[in-house]
């Protein structure tokens, strides 16, 4: 990974930021799903991380709950929390999405919950991270495993998203029975 880079955002007090942090990653979707828009002069202590397109997150606080998300165009130049750590990918030898499904795996879980201290806070260092060994395949063979790997989540995706729906269904049609079969006995 690339060195990332560090920001004050209190350094421009009346410029205006999107602030990521550790709640802002939707951990179902692995996606950025809310940010704070703040002045420079109300960051937070922690808000100190500069952003860029492509840059995976990987929450340091409690990482077994898998806060983990690749940083989309819309928040280029962004700031997040130092919760965070930025992996900025090597383009020429691994790409992003690559980094970011590793870092979903059972592996990398498994080594957090035995490298992470502090009961009621547990977390891991950016320097515990940083020395994670990841394997990887040329350039070409991790665009295929993406492929695959995005194809199959797209199917879990989808599925999940039509038992929400068919529980929503199921929930209403029963509502609307029951409150007919109520109204039907009240009239009798």
């Amino acid at each position: 990974i690339e060195k990332g880079e560090a920001i004050n955002p209190t350094s421009n007090p009346d410029t205006k930021f999107s602030y990521i942090d550790v709640s802002s990653v939707d951990r179902k979707n692995f996606s950025i799903s809310k940010t704070q828009t703040l002045l420079g002069k109300d960051a937070p202590s922690r808000a100190r991380r500069l952003v860029k397109t492509g840059d995976v997150l990987f929450a340091t606080v409690r990482p077994t709950l898998q806060r983990i998300a690749i940083v989309p165009e819309k928040f280029n130049g962004e700031v997040c929390s130092t919760g965070y750590i930025v992996l900025r990918p090597k383009a020429s030898i691994i790409c992003s999405k690559f980094i970011f499904y590793y870092m979903l795996s059972e592996k990398i879980n498994t080594q957090m919950e035995s490298l992470q201290t502090g009961a009621s806070y547990p977390a891991v260092n950016d320097t515990q991270v940083k020395k994670l060994h990841i394997s990887f395949p040329s350039l070409p063979e991790q665009k295929l495993i993406v492929a695959r790997l995005d194809a199959a989540y797209s199917e879990f995706k989808n599925a999940n998203e039509a038992i929400v729906k068919s529980k929503e269904n199921y929930l209403a049609l029963k509502s609307a029975i029951l409150s007919k079969e109520l109204q039907s006995s009240e009239a009798a």
